[in-house]
């Protein structure tokens, strides 16, 4: 799917499907929580809609993280996207969109977030859950560990 700056901001208003679901550190690292997630995204993207997944992770320590898969134009979380605007993107071009692993939480790193990319315009043409659980799975896995290093060293 292509779009331009302008149609994306103006999908994400009308036709952005996003679900959420609570789990722990350790149910949201296996393949079937993660395949779940990454279904509902690709599902919306065949169905010519943006997606977004979140799941809202409770740790043993500290306030939940939120891990989320985004369909965006670049690397910016959808509820940022008003910073498109002219600043970022130009008006004219189409741009392809691509999905996006964003996490955020206390103690993850400076920023509180971390963002990248699971899989471009291109990958997600032939994209199933199937392919892409193992890299999410991985990321997901050192963005948990990443945290829980940072509270433990408080």
């Amino acid at each position: 799917m292509k779009l331009t700056k302008d149609q994306y901001l103006a999908q994400l208003e009308t036709h952005l499907q996003s679900q959420q679901e609570a789990t722990t550190g350790a149910k949201v690292q296996q393949p079937a929580t993660l395949k779940r997630g990454l279904s509902f995204v690709l599902d919306q993207l065949n169905s010519g809609y943006l997606g977004q997944y979140e799941w809202s992770v409770r740790l043993r320590k500290g306030t939940p993280v939120s891990i989320r898969l985004e369909m965006n134009l670049i690397n910016v979380p959808v509820k940022d996207a008003a910073r498109l605007d002219g600043k970022l993107l130009e008006n004219e071009p189409t741009y392809g969109v691509n999905l996006y692993m964003v996490a955020e939480g206390d103690e993850l790193n400076k920023s509180g977030l971390r963002i990248d990319l699971l899989a471009d315009e291109a990958q997600l043409a032939t994209a199933s859950p199937a392919t892409l659980v193992k890299g999410l799975q991985e990321w997901v896995a050192a963005q948990l560990a990443q945290t829980m290093e940072n509270r433990t060293a408080e």
